[in-house]
């Protein structure tokens, strides 16, 4: 744990230094604009998943669920590193995308290989968004109520 936290304590100044080498080597300017572009990169990515879990909740009818297993955790966490600037947590992020080492983290980790889950046949609806559904425990007929006459 000493170690961990040390690392993360000397990031900002690691970061610095791997700036000023990879600016040294393309310039400054590109040295920018590369973390500006890999940083945008890295937002797409988290938009993409907060997309596809909003696609999935309306498929299943369900809420929104950000679970941090199988691939899309850390396809997360390495969109979370692309999205912060510096040349080490872009490396970073690069090795939790190669599939044998994202097997490694997760075993690290502790992280079992995830099902989709299954949904029963008859309470998977498409879910359109002009569109409540409700099971019939949920809901009850109301008369309408009528309007006072002048």
């Amino acid at each position: 744990m000493p170690r961990l936290l040390t690392l993360f304590l000397a990031l900002p100044i690691l970061e610095i230094v791997a700036f000023a080498l990879v600016a040294a080597t393309i310039g400054v300017g590109k040295a920018i604009l590369l973390q500006v572009a890999i940083s945008a990169i890295g937002i797409a990515m988290l938009g993409s998943l907060v997309s596809e879990a909003k696609t999935e909740a309306r498929r299943r009818g369900g809420l929104v669920s950000f679970a941090m297993d199988g691939s899309k955790g850390l396809r997360g966490l390495a969109g979370l590193l692309f999205a912060i600037p510096g040349f080490i947590t872009d490396v970073i992020g690069v090795l939790a995308l190669v599939p044998e080492v994202r097997t490694r983290i997760r075993r690290f980790l502790g992280w079992a290989e995830v099902a989709p889950a299954t949904v029963h046949p008859q309470t998977a609806r498409p879910a359109r968004k002009e569109m409540l559904d409700l099971d019939q425990a949920e809901w009850r007929e109301v008369e309408p109520a009528r309007r006072p006459e002048r």
